[in-house]
């Protein structure tokens, strides 16, 4: 018995060595804490626009937090207008554009973060629920979930990997949808949005390139008929000047929808709330990293381009709120790492990809192994600026909200969490072959996001109403 007491001794300590790690990182500002004392949420924001909307949250997770935006925004304008650039961190921001460009002049001093993960598929869903992602189920991309109890000889409930945002809900590995697997829209998204929650009182418009997707269909609800579609650029294009150009001229017809839905409205007397969300700058800093002259080109022609509508759009009682999901950093082939084959002889399943997921890793153990697994990482030389969480660690210390996550939730989280301190970034086999460095080539730089670091955290709160 006494090697399986020590084993515990050790997991213990392993555990309580990487908590104090990820409060270190906290105290000194190499992280920032979702919700630290001071600051606003994206989730507060979320519940803001849904007050609002008139339909506000029966039980807000942070109702003082929200209500405080809600009336900076203006609960009583006409008109309301956000728009969502996604991966537009506030460091992005500094980085490329001049203080005098529209953008940045109309950065307020409110300081907003990010929810964690700092994903699109988190935050567009706590954007739609109004909750944190521990309570909406929903904490990134691929999610392993099972839809049932197996037994003997039945193996009809495998595991899926749950992959929300493409054209409909699926299973990443079969391709088939995930209500073929028997999975209910309840079951995928463990809360509603809050545009389900009553009638407005403002008209409602919702214009992006992704409209008729089982998500976008699912968060628009009843409103769903009341979408005005955009282009999308194509890969392609990327790190090309057609691909920027392309960026901005979709960008700028989205632009023309919100001036159309506004006309109509000042037309019907109707108040208003019109919702815009593009890819970029996200799309190209995948692509190509943060630095990027093309990246310079798309930010600059969205600050033209929101500089356009205000002009239009100041004489009216009107609100103009820009901002984003998250901010980026750039990986460098270095910086890709793989995990050792003595830890994924541990796994089940490594949620990790250099694009994100990599950067907050979940990972799900073989039964039994969870010390082995933390044992094998704590020796592991690439592995030093990476922190290792128990995901109930996680839970407490409050990364996924304030609340516990739900059940359904926490399943689809693992064991164990995994967070890059640097930019460090946990990759498949596969995606080092890709991107990283080799005999032949000097690899490809790829942007990132999804930890707790201060350039994937830090969002913009911009704000336009009249006579400010």
């Amino acid at each position: 018995m006494q090697p399986v007491k020590r084993a515990k001794r050790d997991a213990t300590a392993s555990t309580e060595l990487h908590r104090r790690k990820l409060r270190e990182c906290l105290a000194d500002g190499s992280f920032l804490h979702p919700t630290k004392e001071g600051t606003f949420n994206f989730c507060d924001l979320a519940e803001a626009l849904a007050m609002c909307c008139g339909l506000a949250l029966l039980q807000p997770t942070r109702k003082e937090h929200a209500e405080k935006l809600a009336k900076e925004i203006g609960i009583s304008r006409r008109h309301i207008v956000f728009i969502l650039c996604d991966g537009m961190g506030v460091e992005l921001l500094q980085q490329h554009l001049a203080p005098e460009r529209f953008l940045r002049a109309g950065e307020r001093s409110t300081q907003l973060r990010a929810v964690f993960p700092a994903t699109t598929p988190a935050a567009l869903t706590t954007l739609a629920t109004g909750v944190f992602p521990g309570q909406h189920g929903l904490p990134g991309w691929e999610l392993r979930d099972q839809k049932a109890c197996e037994f003997p000889k039945e193996g009809i409930h495998n595991h899926i990997q749950l992959t929300i945002l493409d054209s409909v809900v699926r299973d990443m590995r079969s391709g088939k949808p995930a209500c073929d697997l028997g999975f209910s829209k309840q079951e995928i998204y463990l809360q509603e949005p809050w545009v389900a929650r009553g009638q407005s009182n403002r008209k409602m418009k919702f214009v992006n390139a992704y409209n008729g997707t089982d998500f976008t269909e699912w968060y628009q609800d009843k409103y769903r008929e009341d979408i005005m579609t955009i282009q999308e650029t194509a890969y392609e294009t990327l790190g090309k000047p057609e691909g920027s150009q392309q960026a901005i001229q979709y960008f700028n017809n989205g632009i023309d929808c919100i001036l159309r839905s506004i006309d109509e409205a000042e037309k019907n007397d109707w108040k208003s709330f019109i919702y815009m969300y593009t890819s970029h700058p996200d799309k190209h800093m995948h692509e190509l990293g943060i630095s990027h002259h093309e990246v310079t080109n798309v930010l600059c022609g969205i600050s033209d381009g929101l500089e356009r509508l205000w002009q239009r759009l100041k004489m009216l009682d009107v609100a103009l709120l820009v901002t984003a999901d998250h901010g980026h950093v750039t990986v460098e082939p270095d910086d890709m790492v793989v995990l050792p084959q003595r830890l994924l002889d541990c796994l089940e399943y490594a949620n990790v990809g250099v694009h994100g997921k990599g950067r907050h890793a979940f990972f799900h153990c073989r039964s039994g192994r969870q010390e082995e697994f933390q044992q094998a990482w704590d020796v592991e030389p690439s592995l030093s600026s990476f922190i290792l969480l128990p995901i109930d660690v996680a839970v407490e210390e409050g990364l996924f909200g304030p609340d516990a996550p739900l059940p359904p939730a926490r399943a689809r989280m693992g064991d164990f969490l995994g967070l890059s301190t640097t930019a460090k970034t946990l990759v498949s086999p596969k995606e080092a072959s890709r991107f990283g460095k080799s005999e032949t080539s000097p690899g490809l730089k790829q942007g990132a996001h999804g930890s707790l670091t201060p350039a994937e955290m830090r969002i913009p709160w911009c704000l336009w109403v009249p006579g400010a």
